[in-house]
C-alpha cells in the first residue's frame, strides 16, 4: 500500500509499511457510534404515518451523511497515510485527492527518537522523531505502531547505510 513497486529502485527492498496507529480512529468511530444511537431514537419515536412520517428518513439521511464525514473519510485519509522503511529511505505518503510525499535517504540521517505517553505505551505506539541533514531539519510521525521494533530497524539501517556494520 505503501510504495508502489515502479517507485523503488532497482536494489531497494522494502523492509517495514506502516500507517498510523488505529486509535487515530477511535473517534470517529464513537462519533458513527453515537450517529446510529440517534437513528435508533428516532426510528423509534417518529410515527408510521401522519404529518411525522418524514422524519424516519430524515434519520437515514442524517446517519448517512455522518457516517460518510465522520467515518469513512476519516479511514480512506489514515489508510492513504502511509511510511515505508527501505533499505535506502523513509518515504512518507499522504492524500486522497492530492498525493504528497517526502522521501529522507537513510544517509542522511543524524538520529532517531521515540517518544511514548501512557496511553501510547499501554497501545505499542508511540512519536517517531527523525533528525536529518536537510533544510527541513527534523520530521516528527505520530501514532507509530510498534514504536520499538520501527525505531530499532530504522537505527540499524541508518548504520547499514553509512557502513558502519
Amino acid at each position: 500500500m505503501g510504495l508502489p513497486a515502479d517507485q523503488l529502485g532497482s536494489r531497494e527492498r522494502v523492509v517495514l509499511e506502516l500507517h498510523e496507529h488505529w486509535k487515530h480512529l477511535l473517534l470517529a468511530g464513537l462519533i458513527c457510534l453515537a450517529a446510529l444511537i440517534g437513528l435508533v431514537v428516532v426510528l423509534a419515536v417518529a410515527p408510521a404515518s401522519g404529518f411525522l412520517s418524514w422524519l424516519d428518513t430524515l434519520g437515514w439521511a442524517a446517519f448517512a451523511l455522518v457516517v460518510l464525514v465522520f467515518g469513512v473519510w476519516p479511514f480512506i485519509e489514515w489508510r492513504r497515510r502511509t511510511y515505508t522503511i527501505t533499505n535506502e529511505r523513509l518515504a512518507m505518503r499522504r492524500g486522497v485527492l492530492r498525493r504528497s510525499g517526502r522521501d529522507i535517504p537513510l544517509s542522511r540521517i543524524n538520529d532517531v527518537a521515540f517518544d511514548q505517553g501512557i496511553l501510547d505505551r499501554i497501545s505499542g505506539a508511540g512519536t517517531l522523531k527523525v533528525s536529518s541533514a536537510s533544510e527541513h531539519g527534523r520530521v516528527v510521525l505520530r501514532d507509530i505502531p510498534r514504536i520499538h521494533e520501527v525505531t530499532t530497524t530504522l537505527n540499524e539501517l541508518v548504520r547499514e547505510s553509512r557502513g558502519e556494520r
